[in-house]
C-alpha cells in the first residue's frame, strides 16, 4: 500500500510539473477537480458458516450471501454508508470485499491512514471509515461504512413488511407461484382479475387486470402445473403462461374443481373433481381418467395441497390435501393423501387422536422445512383457536399435529389484519423458503422465513 501511495504522490507531482510547463509556454492552465466523494458502494459475495442444532443433531450450515442482493445506501449529507436490508443471520463479515467507486483515491481512515486497494478484504465487525483524495490533492469528508447483519436466532422465523402498492380493493383472493413470480387472482363482479409481482421485489405489483376468459372464472380453482397456470370457468379448463391471456383446453370431462398437481421428470399429474363428483386425473390436461366417487367427508374447496418426494424414494411423490371441513360439530380437520403412482385419496384419520389438527376457518397448508404446516382463521364449532395465533406442524405426513409456541410465530398484527380483511388473504412459498402473505382490504404484504433456511446444509 505504501508503494501505491508513493506512486499517487509521484503522479500528482508530475501533473504539477506539466501544468507549470504549460504556463511557461503560455498554454491553457488545467484545473484539477476538488471533488472527493464516494459515489457507489457494494460488496462481493460472502461465503459463511454457522454451527447450530437441528432435530437434536449438531449441524454446520453454509451459504453464499449474494452481495448484489443487498444494495448499499450512501447518505452524502451525513457521510453514512449502510445496507438497508441486513445480511442473513450468522453471516461472517470478518472478510468482506467491498467495491467502491469514487471521484479520486480512496483511503481507509485509521491511526495511520492507508489507501484502499481493489480486492482488499476488510473486517466489518465494526464500522470502517473512508475518505477520498481528490485529483487536486485535497481530501473530502469522512464516510462511515457499516455492514448490517440480522442478529436473530437461526431457529426463529423473521418477518418483514413491504412498502407495497398491492391493491387495497382486493378482498377474496388466491395466490399461486410460478417461475419466480407471484400471481394473486382476485374476485371481481364481472370477471376475476390478476396482479403480479416478481419475488425479488414485493413492493411493486402490476395494476389489477381482468383476465380474458369469456365466462367468469373461479379464482379458487387456479393452480400452477409444470410451466403453466390452469383455471376453471363454467366447468371448462383454461391454461395460461402469463396469468392474463388464457387458452381453452379441449377436454371430455366437465370439471367442478382442481385439487392438486405435481410435475416430476418421469411422473406428472393434474388432479380434479368432475361435476359428477368423481375423482379425475390427467397427465396432459386434455385427456382425463376417472377413479371412483368422492366420499361425502372429502374436504371442500378452496383446497391447499403439498407435493413432496418420499424420504425413501425421491422419484415418488406424496400428495397431501386439506380444505374446508364442513362436518357439523367437528372440531378437527383431516389431511387426505395419495401416492403419485396411485389413484385413490385416503384420509389420515385416527379415532380419538390426541394431536389432531384443529378445524380452522380458511385453513392453509404448506410443506415447509421438511414438515407440514397449517395456519388460518379461528377455530370452528367451539374450538378456541384465534386467527393466525399459531402454526400447527406435523412431521408424520399429517397424522399428528403440534402447536408451535416459540420461534416460528406470526407477527401480532396478523390477528387484526385477518379481521380487517374479513378473513381474505392469500399466500405462497417461494424457492428461497420465504412464506408470503397478502392481506385483503389493507393491501399489506408480509414475508417470513426461518433464519437458518437462508443457509444450506454442508
Amino acid at each position: 500500500m505504501k508503494l501505491k501511495l508513493l506512486n499517487i504522490i509521484t503522479s500528482l507531482f508530475i501533473v504539477s510539473c506539466i501544468a507549470t510547463s504549460c504556463l511557461d509556454d503560455e498554454k491553457p492552465v488545467y484545473e484539477y477537480s476538488s471533488d472527493a466523494s464516494i459515489i457507489a458502494f457494494s460488496i462481493k459475495d460472502i461465503a459463511t458458516k454457522i454451527d447450530t442444532t437441528i432435530n437434536g443433531k449438531d449441524t454446520t450450515l453454509t451459504a453464499t450471501v449474494t452481495g448484489k442482493n443487498y444494495p448499499f445506501n450512501i447518505d452524502q449529507k451525513q457521510g453514512l454508508i449502510y445496507n438497508v436490508d441486513s445480511l442473513p443471520v450468522g453471516t461472517n463479515v470478518k472478510k468482506v470485499v467491498p467495491e467502491i467507486s469514487a471521484d479520486g483515491y480512496v483511503f481507509i481512515v485509521a491511526e495511520t491512514d492507508s489507501i484502499w486497494e481493489e480486492g482488499d478484504s476488510l473486517n466489518f465487525e465494526n464500522p470502517i471509515q473512508f475518505k477520498v483524495m481528490a485529483m487536486d490533492g485535497s481530501y473530502g469528508r469522512i464516510y462511515t461504512a457499516k455492514v448490517n447483519v440480522h442478529q436473530q436466532d437461526p431457529e426463529t422465523m423473521s418477518w418483514s413488511k413491504f412498502n407495497s402498492n398491492f391493491n387495497k380493493n382486493i378482498g377474496k383472493q388466491k395466490a399461486v407461484y410460478l417461475n419466480q413470480q407471484i400471481f394473486v387472482f382476485a374476485e371481481q363482479e364481472e370477471q376475476i382479475g390478476v396482479t403480479i409481482a416478481n419475488q425479488a421485489d414485493g413492493n411493486q405489483w402490476t395494476t389489477l387486470q381482468t383476465i380474458d376468459i369469456p365466462t367468469k372464472a373461479d379464482y379458487t380453482s387456479v393452480i400452477a402445473w409444470g410451466e403453466s397456470l390452469y383455471i376453471l370457468a363454467s366447468n371448462e379448463l383454461y391454461t395460461s403462461n402469463n396469468g392474463i391471456n388464457w387458452t381453452k383446453v379441449t377436454t371430455e370431462q366437465k370439471l367442478k374443481s382442481l385439487v392438486a398437481s405435481f410435475d416430476l421428470t418421469e411422473n406428472k399429474k393434474l388432479i380434479g373433481v368432475t361435476i359428477d363428483n368423481l375423482y379425475t386425473e390427467s397427465v396432459d390436461g386434455s385427456t382425463w381418467a376417472t377413479y371412483g366417487a368422492i366420499p361425502s367427508e372429502f374436504p371442500q374447496a378452496p383446497y391447499s395441497f403439498a407435493s413432496y418426494p418420499l424420504a425413501t424414494n425421491n422419484q415418488l411423490n406424496r400428495i397431501v390435501l386439506m380444505g374446508e371441513n364442513e362436518i357439523t360439530g367437528d372440531t378437527t380437520n383431516v389431511v387426505w393423501t395419495q401416492l403419485a403412482a396411485e389413484h385413490e385419496w385416503v384420509p389420515l384419520f385416527m379415532e380419538d387422536n390426541p394431536s389432531s389438527c384443529p378445524n380452522l376457518v380458511n385453513p392453509s397448508m404448506i410443506h415447509y422445512d421438511n414438515q407440514l404446516y397449517v395456519f388460518g382463521g379461528p377455530g370452528k364449532n367451539g374450538d378456541s383457536a384465534k386467527a393466525f395465533e399459531y402454526f400447527y406442524t406435523s412431521n408424520d405426513n399429517g397424522i399428528g399435529w403440534e402447536r408451535i409456541t416459540k420461534n416460528v410465530l406470526f407477527p401480532q398484527e396478523f390477528n387484526t389484519l385477518y379481521t380487517e380483511a374479513d378473513g381474505h388473504y392469500s399466500y405462497i412459498v417461494d424457492n428461497n423458503h420465504f412464506l408470503w402473505i397478502m392481506w385483503g382490504k389493507t393491501g399489506e404484504v408480509w414475508r417470513g422465513r426461518i433464519n437458518r433456511l437462508g443457509f444450506v446444509n454442508q
